[in-house]
């Protein structure tokens, strides 16, 4: 562990450091990524100024689970998602290779390689809406936030999981360069509060694909709508992630050189 805790130390000053070079296009980087993850907020401000509404949801209790999302998103694709593209790049060109070498787990030199800085973006963008949104509830008690740092670790462990999914399909499929489309696409369902859907789209959002466990069910503790028994949710995200992981080593076991 203390040996990871280094690699990822190590990496993150390198890469800060090459960004420090190019100091406006990290700048305008991470202004583009704020800017971005602010749009959907954004529309639901307009939804409710227009008089409509989710309901059962005021407009910050909308807001803070778009930010709880934001949050999770602003830690996950740091750390974790750079290793699609770099997994995409590096298969493609036949320079996956290098990581098999080197005396470290290769998920783990996945992941460092893949790590960005830009994307803190995302992290500043999800702690200002976060404060918005808190401004207009009540303020949580002890319970309810030790509730929502538990559940808010199960949503960054659905969101790697879901990066490795991702990451390992380009093992085989290395043309499929369009996989953050697909990320785009299935996550949206967890931007909005679950009640929303139909019932039969609410099961399959939360217990074959837990992408509604990201953001719905973190803000509802914090809420104090959830007791303990929201912890179940726990259990899911720690199967979805051995499941990612399982699946990104059986991938790997199938990657055959310069093109997968």
């Amino acid at each position: 562990m203390k040996g990871m805790l280094y690699c990822w130390a190590a990496v993150m000053r390198t890469k800060l450091a090459e960004q420090m070079a190019y100091r406006s296009h990290f700048a305008l980087s991470v202004l583009l990524l704020i800017i971005g993850d602010l749009v959907v907020p954004f529309v639901t401000l307009l939804v409710y100024k227009s008089g409509a509404s989710f309901p059962g949801w005021t407009l910050y209790e909308a807001l803070l689970i778009q930010a709880v999302f934001a949050l999770a998103k602003g830690v996950a694709f740091p750390f974790f998602f750079g290793m699609v593209g770099t997994t995409l790049s590096q298969v493609r060109e036949g320079t996956f290779d290098l990581l098999l070498l080197r005396p470290r787990p290769v998920m783990l030199m996945a992941m460092l390689s893949g790590f960005d800085p830009d994307d803190f973006g995302r992290l500043i963008s999800g702690i200002v809406l976060f404060g918005y949104a808190l401004s207009g509830i009540s303020g949580p008690n002890g319970q309810s936030w030790l509730q929502f740092a538990l559940l808010f670790m199960a949503s960054v462990a659905i969101l790697c999981a879901v990066s490795l999914f991702l990451s390992g399909m380009l093992f085989r499929w290395v043309g499929s360069s369009r996989v953050f489309d697909i990320f785009d696409a299935v996550t949206s369902f967890g931007l909005y509060p679950g009640t929303i859907f139909s019932k039969s789209l609410q099961n399959v959002i939360t217990y074959i694909l837990p992408i509604g466990l990201i953001a719905s069910v973190p803000a509802s503790a914090l809420l104090g709508r959830a007791g303990w028994g929201a912890l179940w949710a726990l259990a899911p995200a720690a199967a979805f992630l051995v499941l990612g992981a399982l699946y990104w080593n059986w991938m790997l076991r199938g990657y055959t050189s310069a093109g997968g």
